[in-house]
């Protein structure tokens, strides 16, 4: 008899089991595909004057086409909005993506519009690009970027990932390697990693050049299917 009652028991419970990983999973798909095809990934993308924010949403908002003809003017404070738009950045399947605002790098934006930008948009990840040129500059903004999430535990709160973009690979990759770049940011990097750990988000330096498209695809795909609900 009590072996009947164990078989029982484990039929059924393990049924309800099953029955609820099926849910949380179907769960788990709608979120993602709501992320991915309707509302869009909220992202935001900061650095110092220069650096190829504009660029890079504008490579994003081609299709990842080439945008060797585009010469943005410096974006005024306030910044400008960017609606939402689809790009192909997951294997040939098309993202909706929301970068909610271009803003500006200069210093005096820092405290305005990055941290107005990063309240509104609550965003799934932050990408930050940094050159080869002016060392110092980008490490100040990427510390601040890392004093804003932890000020601002609120619009931190859904973070999936945080990339660093070294961007114009075309023109410091003739006289250093991307080893001997990011090296210089050993103390950021310490930083980054034990933010990441704490807070729950993922992190990388990437090598890239949005002129020349080298290394962008493998970047945003790596980025973009870390902040999607079910990561690939």
């Amino acid at each position: 008899m009590s072996n009947i009652i164990d078989t029982l028991i484990t039929v059924i419970f393990g049924s309800i089991s099953s029955v609820s990983r099926g849910l949380s999973q179907n769960f788990d798909t709608l979120e993602d595909f709501f992320y991915v095809k309707i509302s869009g990934l909220s992202f935001i993308v900061l650095g110092a004057r220069q650096t190829g924010k504009t660029t890079l949403i504008e490579w994003l908002r081609r299709n990842l086409a080439s945008v060797g003809d585009f010469e943005p003017e410096p974006t005024a404070a306030g910044g400008d909005l960017v609606p939402g738009f689809s790009a192909q950045v997951d294997d040939g399947r098309y993202l909706k993506l929301k970068p909610n605002r271009d803003v500006g790098g200069e210093y005096a934006m820092w405290e305005t519009d990055w941290i107005e930008l990063f309240r509104e948009a609550k965003p799934r990840g932050i990408i930050v690009m940094i050159d080869h040129t002016d060392a110092a500059l980008h490490k100040d903004a990427l510390n601040f970027v890392l004093q804003m999430i932890d000020d601002e535990p609120e619009a931190a709160r859904h973070l999936k990932a945080l990339f660093v973009l070294v961007n114009k690979s075309d023109v410091w990759s003739v006289d250093m390697t991307v080893e001997e770049l990011v090296g210089q940011y050993r103390n950021e990097q310490k930083r980054l990693r034990s933010q990441a750990e704490r807070i729950g988000y993922k992190w990388s330096f990437m090598p890239t050049s949005v002129l020349t498209n080298a290394g962008m695809v493998e970047a945003l795909r790596k980025f973009f299917n870390t902040i999607r609900p079910k990561p690939r």
